[in-house]
C-alpha cells in the first residue's frame, strides 16, 4: 500500500466525487464563467478517476455514479426550477432519472479503473462518452452537463467534430482527465511506465486534433451565395400577463428597425418560437384585427417579406391535438409551409404514458392536466428564395432540438443549407441557462458544416459560421433585431452527416466486448 492509496480512505473519495462535479459544473457555461472553461474541463474528471481507483465495492462504485451525476445535474442545470409549477418534474424529476441512470454509470466506470494500467484510461474514456451519448438519446434524453459542453472553448480541436461528432471531444476530454490523475497518482513513487506511454497518447490525440483543425479551415468551401436575414429578439415573456400581445407588438416594431437597418432588402425575418400563441390558420381573422394598434395580418403585407415564426398548429381538429411548430408566412397572409417539433421536452411539452388512465389522473391531480403537444412527425426542409432567385432550403428544430445532433442530421439530411433555430428560454431567468443551450446546439454547425442562426425571445441569439466562428449575436435579455448577411455554401455531407454516431456505437461495442472476456479482476497495486 503507498501513501496515496493509505490516505484514500472514504470520506476521501466522496470528497472527490464531489470535486469532480464541482469542476466539470464550472467547466461548462455557469453563472461564474458565462461562456465555461475549458481548463476546467480538461480536468474535471481527475478527482473522479482517482477515487474510482481505490473503490473496491460495487455499491459504493454504483452510489458515486449516482451522486456525480446528481450533482452536476443540480449545479448547471439549477434553472429548472424557474419552469413554473413543472419545476417538480424539470428539475426534481430529471435529477432523479439522472441520479439512478448515475448507478449503472458508476459501475461502468469502477470496471474501467480496475483494469490494466495500460489501457484503464481509454476505457475510462470510452464509458464515459457512451454515458454522455446514453443521455443525450431516447424520450428522456438531456444532453446538458457534458464535457463537450465545455471542450466548445477548444476551437481547433474541436474542428474533429465533422468526424466524431461532439463526441470526439468528450472522448478526449475524459482521456486526458485519466492521464493527468494516473500522473498524479505515479510521482510519489515515480514509476511511470505505462503512465507516460498513456500521456504521450494524450499530447499525440490532442495535437492530431489541432492540426485537423488547422488544415480543415483552411480547406472550407467558398460560398455560393449570401441571404439577408432579420433575426428579431423580443425580449417578452408569453408567461407574463399581457405577454402574449406584447410579443406582438415588440417583434413587429423590431422588425422594421431590423429591415430598416439592413443593407439590401431582407429575404427573411425571423421571430421566435410560440410568438404567435393562438393557432394562425384557425385564428387568421383574429389576427386581422390584432393586435389592435398594430394588426398582424396587415403588418405581413407592409412588410412584404417573408416570415418564419413560432406557432401552435391544429394537426386533428377532432381530438383537438395541437403541435409547437414554426410556420412561414406569405407577405400576403399565406400560410406556405410549417415544421412541427419532433423531439418533445418530457414532463413540459408531453406527458409519457398518458394512454393509463392511473397515469393520466396523476398528472392531471399534480401539474392540472395530463396532455401536452403532438408531436411532429414529418422530417422537412423548408424553403425561401433569395434575390438572386435561388431557392433555399432550411432544417428548423425548435428550442432544444438542436442540441440532439442526429435529429438536427436528419433534418439537414432532407436538403437544407441552413439550419435555422428558434427557441423560447426566457422563462430560465440565467444567463448560464442560454449559453448552455448554445453551447450544446454550436456543435451542430461544426458537425454538419452549416450555418447555424439562433433567433430567441430572450437570448442567444446568434449566427454561427459552419467553421464555428460567431459571425454576429445579440446580448441576452434585450429587445432588438439583428439584420445579417448569411453565406450560403455548397450542400456537401460531412462524415459525421453521412455516418451519424459511429463513434458511441463503435466505443460502446467494444467496451460490451472487453467486459464481457475479461475477468473481473481488481489491481490493487496502483502501478
Amino acid at each position: 500500500m503507498n501513501k496515496i492509496e493509505s490516505i484514500m480512505t472514504y470520506p476521501l473519495r466522496l470528497f472527490c466525487i464531489l470535486l469532480s462535479a464541482v469542476l466539470l459544473s464550472l467547466g461548462i457555461p455557469n453563472e461564474v464563467f458565462k461562456h465555461g472553461s475549458a481548463l476546467l474541463t480538461l480536468i474535471a474528471l481527475v478527482p473522479l478517476f482517482t477515487a474510482l481507483l481505490r473503490t473496491r465495492k460495487w455499491s459504493e462504485a454504483g452510489f458515486s455514479g449516482g451522486l456525480m451525476m446528481l450533482v452536476v445535474h443540480l449545479l448547471s442545470s439549477f434553472w429548472l426550477a424557474n419552469f413554473k409549477e413543472f419545476a417538480i418534474f424539470t428539475l426534481g424529476g430529471s435529477g432523479l432519472v439522472t441520479c439512478i441512470l448515475g448507478i449503472p454509470v458508476g459501475w461502468g466506470l469502477k470496471k474501467a479503473a480496475s483494469l490494466k494500467p495500460a489501457y484503464r484510461p481509454a476505457v475510462f474514456a470510452a464509458v464515459w462518452t457512451v454515458w454522455e451519448f446514453a443521455k443525450s438519446s431516447g424520450f428522456l434524453a438531456y444532453p446538458w452537463g457534458t464535457l463537450y459542453m465545455g471542450a466548445r472553448n477548444l476551437y481547433l480541436p474541436s474542428q474533429i467534430a465533422d468526424i466524431t461528432g461532439a463526441w470526439g471531444m468528450s472522448f478526449l476530454c475524459a482521456y486526458v482527465s485519466a492521464c493527468l490523475a494516473e500522473l498524479t497518482l505515479a510521482l510519489p513513487a515515480k514509476r511511470f511506465g505505462h503512465v507516460a506511454r498513456n500521456s504521450a497518447f494524450a499530447v499525440v490525440l490532442f495535437a492530431a486534433a489541432t492540426l485537423y483543425g488547422i488544415v480543415r479551415l483552411e480547406t472550407l468551401p467558398e460560398s455560393i451565395d449570401t441571404a439577408d436575414v432579420v433575426l428579431v429578439q423580443q425580449n417578452a415573456d408569453s408567461w407574463e400577463s399581457g405577454g402574449v400581445r406584447n410579443a406582438l407588438i415588440a417583434s413587429q416594431s423590431l422588425t422594421r428597425q431590423g429591415i430598416a437597418q439592413s443593407r439590401d432588402r431582407p429575404d427573411l425575418v425571423v421571430w421566435s418560437e410560440s410568438v404567435l400563441a393562438y393557432p394562425y390558420l384557425p385564428n387568421k381573422d383574429w389576427y386581422r384585427r390584432n393586435p389592435a394598434e398594430d394588426p398582424f395580418v396587415p403588418f405581413l403585407k407592409e412588410i412584404g417579406i417573408p416570415l418564419l415564426v413560432g406557432s401552435p398548429v391544429l394537426v386533428d381538429e377532432v381530438r383537438e391535438d395541437y403541435s409547437n411548430s414554426v410556420i412561414c408566412l406569405a407577405p400576403d397572409g399565406r400560410q406556405t409551409d410549417w415544421y412541427a417539433k419532433m423531439q418533445l421536452v418530457p414532463f413540459a411539452e408531453y406527458m409519457p404514458f398518458t394512454e393509463y388512465e392511473f397515469v393520466r389522473k396523476f398528472f392531471d391531480a399534480i401539474v392540472g392536466f395530463s396532455s401536452g403537444w403532438k408531436p411532429g412527425d414529418r422530417l422537412v426542409a423548408l424553403p425561401f428564395t433569395l434575390k438572386s432567385g435561388r431557392e433555399i432550403r432550411f432544417a428548423a428544430p425548435i428550442c432544444f432540438e438542436d442540441a440532439f445532433a442526429f435529429h438536427v442530421s436528419a433534418l439537414v439530411g432532407e436538403g437544407a443549407d441552413l439550419i435555422i433555430n428558434l427557441t423560447n428560454d426566457s422563462w430560465s431567468k440565467t444567463e448560464s441557462a442560454e449559453y448552455q443551450h448554445f453551447s450544446i446546439a454550436w456543435w451542430r454547425a461544426v458537425e454538419l458544416r452549416r450555418p447555424l442562426i439562433r433567433s430567441t425571445n430572450a437570448g442567444y441569439t446568434v449566427v454561427v459560421e459552419p467553421s464555428g466562428r460567431i459571425a454576429a449575436d445579440l446580448p441576452l435579455f434585450t429587445p432588438a433585431s439583428l439584420p445579417v448577411r448569411i453565406a450560403i455554401y455548397p450542400r456537401t455531407p460531412t462524415f459525421y452527416g453521412r455516418f451519424g454516431d459511429w463513434l458511441p456505437a463503435l466505443l460502446g461495442a467494444v467496451l460490451l466486448s472487453l467486459f464481457l472476456i475479461t475477468n473481473p479482476r481488481e489491481h490493487p497495486e496502483l502501478l
